[in-house]
């Protein structure tokens, strides 16, 4: 036994991670801690002082300090350890910390990763170029004006076109700094359509298609260079480049460790239950699924919260087979990415999925063969593609098929 041994380990302690906590303590489980790397607990929303909480869990909007403070006072009797980092999770529930003591071991019944996700940076969009200042994502952004009070730059381009873009625009126009234009690589904003009208009356062009092909400075950002498809060139003066969305899942930990990982999204295989390869080890919020909004990732934690309450009380009735969901191109992921599936009974299961661009055809869902799903749908990126009432049949135990989706 170690004074950081619990009934339930929850790594991370943004909306997911607390609405976990919440419906676990409702339940009658007890024992359970929080995790959390940083000093402050909440996540991203803390540094988010927008509007753009409440509405689905509470009913009217907050800034993301106060909806972490709403959500709190309904997490009761949980303990929380700040600055304390998960460096490694094990089998049967064991997992590692790093204290200012060194690092020691740990274990629980049940360990719940709710690590969140984050904005894709420059280099990995392969924008080429040299590192000056002023370079930053949409987090570093709000860190930098709401937590610290500073101001890094005064004229700003914004890549992409994601809710999260946008809500970088009204960051920068609080903080009076000129958003100078938002580029898209593709032909419509990744966000609602609405959103254009907020760049449009804040007097910010969107330059569709187009993507920087130079970036010129010395020790600070000077001028950045676009391009279109069309060969159309731009040149804009600025100071900042925030590159915004395109967020992935914060999984290191969980592909250091001995599960499994969906090679096509390095997202850890999940089922319909949220239970990863290891049946001791849940995979919640926008670490499953980058990147919802807080409310969604709340109101996810309550539920999956009580979906652990009754699988520690029924351990023995796991099963620990499963079918992997592969996808086709131009899908993003799938929730869940595997299912798992007796030898005696049949069951209806929903699959969301995101696509990575523009569709409006028939979704396909296939299985040693077999159709299973296929419906026209409208889906567009950055929204959530419901496939409903998919019918599984019992397992055969010779077949090792996967179910495969595809955009046909």
């Amino acid at each position: 036994m170690t004074e950081y041994d619990c009934n339930v380990a929850i790594i991370g302690s943004g909306p997911a991670g607390i609405g976990a906590a919440t419906a676990l303590t409702k339940r009658g489980v007890k024992n359970i801690t929080i995790f959390e790397r940083e000093a402050d607990i909440g996540g991203i929303p803390r540094h988010t002082k927008h509007l753009t909480y409440g509405l689905l869990v509470f009913g009217r909007p907050m800034t993301g300090p106060n909806f972490i403070k709403k959500i709190m006072a309904r997490c009761k009797n949980v303990k929380i350890e700040t600055n304390i980092s998960v460096i490694a999770i094990k089998q049967n529930s064991e997992f590692e910390i790093a204290t200012v003591s060194g690092v020691q071991k740990a274990r629980a019944q049940h360990i719940i990763l709710a690590t969140g996700a984050r904005e894709t940076t420059r280099h990995a969009r392969l924008v080429s170029g040299l590192r000056p200042q002023g370079i930053l994502s949409t987090a570093a952004l709000q860190q930098y004006i709401y937590s610290f009070g500073t101001c890094p730059f005064h004229k700003a381009i914004i890549v992409g076109t994601e809710l999260v873009s946008f809500s970088a625009i009204w960051t920068l126009w609080r903080a009076k700094i000129r958003p100078v234009a938002m580029i898209e690589a593709n032909n419509r904003i990744t966000a609602y359509r609405p959103a254009v009208l907020m760049a449009k009356a804040l007097g910010v062009p969107i330059f569709y298609n187009s993507k920087i092909t130079d970036i010129e400075s010395d020790d600070k950002l000077k001028t950045i260079s676009i391009e279109s498809k069309s060969g159309e060139k731009h040149k804009f003066e600025c100071d900042g480049v925030i590159f915004s969305g395109e967020f992935i899942g914060e999984n290191s930990l969980a592909q250091a460790s001995h599960l499994q990982i969906n090679p096509q999204t390095n997202i850890p295989l999940m089922d319909e239950n949220w239970l990863s390869s290891d049946v001791d080890v849940t995979l919640i919020g926008n670490a499953a699924h980058p990147a919802d909004m807080g409310d969604q990732c709340y109101l996810e934690g309550l539920k999956i919260g009580n979906v652990i309450a009754d699988q520690m009380n029924h351990k023995n009735d796991s099963i620990k087979s499963f079918i992997a969901i592969k996808h086709g191109s131009n899908i993003k992921m799938t929730t869940p990415n595997m299912v798992r599936m007796s030898h005696q009974s049949a069951k209806n299961i929903d699959i969301l999925l995101h696509v990575t661009k523009q569709y409006w055809g028939l979704v396909t869902v296939k299985y040693a063969g077999k159709t299973l799903y296929q419906k026209r749908h409208r889906c567009l990126p950055a929204r959530r593609i419901r496939l409903k009432n998919i019918r599984l049949e019992p397992l055969n135990i010779n077949d090792k098929s996967s179910i495969e989706i595809s955009l046909e």
